[in-house]
């Protein structure tokens, strides 16, 4: 297994595929709407991870279309240091401990956005809130309350209710909800959990799904990359890819679909699972999936900032969730035409029609629904339609719509 994911590592040596030099437009090409001076805050700037490859997209599409972008992170990738399309500012980030940074973030993002003079402030993460609050990871309570229903035992339980961290985005998370800024959810669900949670203080929540940009994850890239890419990954044309695409690997259902991969692999020959993404406790699923007869069939990638590449050469896109506003992964799958395999806990899914292209399973650790849904998109004589219907599926999240819904909100907000 280590073998597979070493040699993996050294096939992944590409860092292409994003783009970092726009040209700010003139605000008389901004469409129908005066430019306004716009500052964006989050703990961390580039491409890695699906809430930071949203923000680098919003904000370079807005600044395109004439807006003033200035964007405060304790950590921007270098290589958009002289890009032109925002002003990058640094903020203060540290700390031997979680809460510290966080805490860390929340002040210094405080006290430097408050020098400058901006139409609209929004915060992309437990920074603030000024004017909006992008909840992107939905609602933190549901999610402990899921937590301490999973945890082993009254100890574990209670290390969770004494964690310092989850106390923060606890209190973070009420504060922004009573502060009387706007709320932004990437999905109904997030929507919904929220007023669950906080009531009438959540009525004030917009549900702005997140796009996919349809030119950069296209099925035209199997064609490009399918043969050059397996060979860098070590797999044969023949075989058949299954890929997770995450972090937080238990959160995301890692450990679910290495059971339902066991099973999956009697039926369906020459199957391997490709994880993309980095977890602290990576050897553990690396020996688990040991454990369920998955050696030389299970590969660790780590983190990739071409994810489209890695879609080109995959058979499908499994993600049984536990819980997740908006996987973004989902929409970027469909768009490269591959079929997607996750739970009714994934928000993206949210308004999608199940079919050639998409399964839907309950968020259960039994493995029967998953198993299924894996073999039934696995069928090989129908897998040029299932491609087809994906594409079909992620054409009505386009990264524009997206982008256009955004700015007529922060138009309304800065009209006041």
């Amino acid at each position: 297994m280590a073998g597979w994911s070493a040699g993996m590592a050294r096939g992944l040596g590409w860092r292409e595929g994003c783009r970092l030099e726009v040209q700010a437009r003139s605000s008389s090409e901004v469409r129908g709407a005066a430019a306004v001076k716009l500052a964006f805050i989050h703990k961390a700037y580039g491409v890695f991870g699906g809430t930071e490859r949203v923000l680098e997209s919003l904000t370079r599409q807005l600044a395109e279309r004439g807006h003033e972008i200035d964007v405060y992170a304790g950590w921007v990738d270098p290589r958009f240091g002289r890009s032109r399309f925002a002003r990058f500012k640094k903020l203060w980030v540290v700390g031997p401990f979680p809460v510290l940074r966080s805490l860390a973030l929340f002040l210094s993002s405080t006290l430097r956005v408050r020098r400058g003079r901006y139409d609209v402030v929004v915060h992309f993460g437990r920074t603030g809130p000024l004017d909006v609050y992008r909840c992107g990871g939905g609602c933190h309570r549901v999610w402990f309350e899921l937590l301490l229903a999973s945890a082993g035992g009254w100890f574990s339980r209670l290390w969770l209710r004494m964690s310092l961290q989850h106390r923060f985005v606890l209190w973070h998370e009420r504060r922004a909800l009573s502060s009387g800024g706007l709320i932004v959810a990437p999905s109904e669900q997030a929507r919904r959990d929220l007023v669950a949670v906080y009531g009438e203080a959540a009525e004030r929540v917009r549900v702005l799904p997140n796009g996919v940009d349809l030119n950069r994850f296209h099925p035209k890239l199997r064609t490009l990359f399918f043969e050059e890419q397996r060979q860098q990954l070590h797999i044969l044309p023949e075989e058949t890819l299954v890929v997770f695409v995450a972090s937080d690997f238990w959160r995301k259902g890692l450990d679910r679909l290495l059971v339902a991969m066991e099973y999956v692999a009697q039926e369906v020959r020459d199957l391997r699972l490709l994880v993309v993404g980095e977890d602290r406790r990576r050897d553990s699923y690396d020996r688990m999936a040991e454990s369920h007869g998955l050696r030389g069939k299970v590969g660790f990638a780590g983190e990739v900032d071409s994810p489209e590449r890695i879609y080109a050469v995959a058979d499908l896109l499994v993600l049984p969730t536990r819980y997740d506003p908006f996987a973004n992964v989902t929409i970027e799958a469909l768009a490269c035409g591959l079929p997607v395999v996750t739970t009714r806990c994934n928000g993206a899914a949210e308004g999608l029609a199940e079919g050639d292209a998409l399964a839907l399973v309950d968020s259960t650790d039994s493995p029967e629904q998953l198993v299924a849904a894996m073999g039934r998109m696995l069928e090989g004589t129908s897998q040029a339609r299932r491609r087809e219907a994906a594409r079909e599926l992620a054409e009505s999240l386009s990264e524009e719509s997206a982008v256009d819904r955004w700015e007529r909100l922060l138009a309304r907000i800065e009209e006041g």
